[in-house]
């Protein structure tokens, strides 16, 4: 296959070892059947000299290292997280070459999210009041709603993300330390909590939102998972929704903290009355479908969202975060085979219609 018909999947290979190589290896096979060359590769094995890269391909039941021509296209799952640095510099070379062009461009965090999506009239009510996490912010929001959450502007899988409420002999503290385990303490008095968040917020940047009760009745915590995706058009479709359920213990619903996924349709009829689950799926249908084109002019090309959508204890929809890397385990949990499998395909797809629309580069 010439070099202009393959697709780089751009992640932080340690060796030979990487993740999500069950997926990579599905894209590999289905690009393989559209006439497309589908490799991995770390942004750091870059010969510019020789426009080659060191990566892998799956081959012959297995993965096999190899050297590679540039690619046309780069599928972009280099996660960020605290290594990333290492990682940035070779990204951007990467992604400032006039002959390569990116499916999409990663969201650079949560801050900047937000800060976009505020701008949009439809989109504006939907999201959490967010303000970057300074003490005196913290203390304004527990003052106004009597509990808060605090979370990494870049953090993944719930880690780091903490409660804090007012309670009579203090402040309770609950949530994920760096470790990803669930936590809870009561500290009595501001000197000493705010010793605490200093502590815990050390060397990284936090936003701050009033706490919304997005779990159930019993005290399960849950959040709505969509998957939106470029098809083989160019334009964006729902692969799929599904509501992921989260340790009672914990204050998040993430599948990497103990969590599990259901189909969403059944999930909202057990919880919420005809009337008002009708109305929540009219918003997550209209926040799939208004928020990654207005996301996009004002971010740049994008391929794939995860958007997490909140619903709370009255009914009222939130966007609590929006991941440019998304994940696809929950359309395996609830066995949704369609969705699973476009989850999986539709990179390709969209590549291979940028191929077609724009022979010779951009």
């Amino acid at each position: 296959m010439p070099a202009n018909r393959s697709l780089g999947i751009m992640t932080r290979c340690q060796g030979s070892h990487f993740v999500d190589k069950g997926y990579y290896r599905k894209l590999t096979l289905f690009g393989r059947k559209q006439g497309i060359r589908v490799f991995v590769f770390s942004p750091r094995k870059v010969d510019y000299a020789t426009r080659t890269v060191k990566g892998f391909e799956y081959r012959n039941g297995a993965w096999q290292s190899g050297t590679f021509p540039l690619p046309a296209l780069v599928y972009d799952r280099c996660f960020i997280g605290p290594s990333y640095r290492h990682y940035k510099p070779f990204v951007e070379k990467l992604q400032n070459d006039p002959a390569i062009s990116f499916l999409g461009y990663g969201l650079s965090g949560k801050w900047q999210v937000q800060q976009m999506l505020s701008k949009s009239r439809e989109l504006a009510p939907y999201l959490p009041p967010t303000q970057l996490y300074t003490l005196a912010h913290l203390e304004q929001t527990l003052d106004q709603y009597g509990a808060a959450i605090i979370k990494p502007t870049a953090g993944t899988h719930g880690i780091g993300v903490v409660r804090i409420k007012v309670v009579d002999n203090g402040f309770e503290i609950s949530g994920r330390g760096r470790e990803n385990q669930p936590f809870r303490r009561v500290i009595k008095g501001r000197p000493k909590l705010k010793l605490f968040l200093s502590t815990f917020t050390a060397g990284r940047k936090f936003l701050v939102q009033p706490y919304l009760e997005l779990h159930t009745a019993d005290g399960t915590p849950f959040d709505v998972r969509v998957l939106v995706q470029k098809n083989g058009r160019g334009e964006w479709e729902t692969t799929g929704k599904a509501v992921r359920l989260g340790d009672p213990r914990s204050i998040t619903s993430n599948l990497h903290g103990g969590g599990k996924a259901v189909p969403l349709e059944a999930f909202l009829a057990r919880h919420f009355k005809p009337s008002l689950k009708v109305r929540i799926e009219q918003q997550v249908n209209r926040l799939a479908s208004e928020l990654p084109a207005f996301l996009e002019q004002s971010h740049g090309r994008l391929v794939e969202l995860g958007i997490d959508v909140g619903i709370d204890r009255a009914g009222n929809v939130w966007v609590i975060e929006v991941n440019s890397r998304p994940g696809r385990t929950v359309f395996q949990m609830i066995n949704d085979p369609v969705a699973k499998h476009h989850s999986m395909t539709q990179p390709v797809r969209y590549a291979n219609y940028l191929m077609k629309e724009r022979v010779g580069g951009y």
